[in-house]
């Protein structure tokens, strides 16, 4: 297993996985029906037993629907904005073609999806590993079946193998809602066609100066942790035992990615899927 720290924090990259964490790797995909396997993820598989056991703790409320019901009743009630900007003939123009498009479309989708998963079942072992997790409480309504989001996801390259000019604008679109301390791995997927994040950048980055995301994200991440924390108590108990440090390095790095670009992009995302031409 190879730890990379190319990533904007340590992580075991898919490419580089093998063993449990690879068999792990495959059943998140599988679970919350993506192809891409979001870098929280990556990253707890740097802490001895940590994946295993954050897994194994959630993977029956994934599995029971719960956190899929959860997370789409969270994407329902954001109050996203149409932003004008992104028409067919702009894409075309920047030098994209149909096949780009379906390709950029799927990178976001998969990323709305994901993320929203992410916060409640992420949000839901905070509350248990802080012990502030609340009694059961009624579920959201059991979600329409979405279908899952498939599709081959591009190379993920790091800043310093991208060209100066592409790095500086993922760095700028990573800024856009501030909690820049871990890089989105979204813009460094999308960062494969350049021209697209100019467009996204001219489109997020005013709607943002103005005042108007950040109330998105703070709404986002109040109520994906008061969704979650009534799904606390049905996480399961690993077999295994983590050490007293390790659940404490768990703690603080779910609190840094919840609080961070997993409540950031959940705003961030829709509104850049519903700018896109239909």
């Amino acid at each position: 297993m190879i730890i990379s720290s190319a990533d904007p924090v340590p992580s075991v990259r898919e490419a580089d996985a093998t063993g449990e964490v690879a068999a792990l790797y495959s059943d998140i995909r599988a679970t919350l029906g993506v192809p891409v396997v979001n870098l929280i993820w990556r990253h707890l598989a740097i802490f001895p037993g940590g994946l295993q056991w954050a897994w194994e703790s959630l993977k029956p409320v994934y599995a029971s629907g719960a956190i899929s019901a959860e997370a789409q009743a969270l994407r329902n009630g954001l109050d996203i904005p149409v932003l004008p900007g992104i028409t067919a003939s702009s894409l075309t123009a920047s030098g994209l073609s149909e096949g780009d498009v379906d390709h950029i479309s799927m990178i976001l989708s998969a990323y709305e999806r994901s993320n929203a998963m992410n916060i409640i079942a992420l949000a839901a072992l905070l509350a248990r590993l802080e012990g502030t997790d609340a009694p059961a409480s009624s579920p959201a309504s059991m979600p329409v079946n979405e279908a899952t989001v498939a599709g081959a996801m591009p190379p993920l390259p790091t800043l310093d193998e991208m060209p100066d000019h592409i790095g500086s604008l993922v760095e700028a679109l990573n800024a856009v809602g501030d909690r820049t301390e871990i890089l989105a791995t979204m813009y460094r997927h999308l960062s494969n066609w350049p021209p697209y994040l100019s467009i996204i950048s001219a489109l997020i980055t005013p709607f943002a100066s103005d005042g108007k995301l950040e109330p998105l994200i703070l709404g986002v991440i109040s109520e994906g942790r008061r969704r979650a924390n009534g799904l606390a108590s049905g996480l399961a108990t690993p077999d295994q035992t983590l050490a007293a440090d390790t659940k404490e390095d768990l703690r603080a790095t779910i609190e840094r990615f919840v609080d961070g670009p997993i409540g950031k992009m959940i705003a961030v995302v829709p509104l850049i899927k519903r700018a896109m031409p239909v």
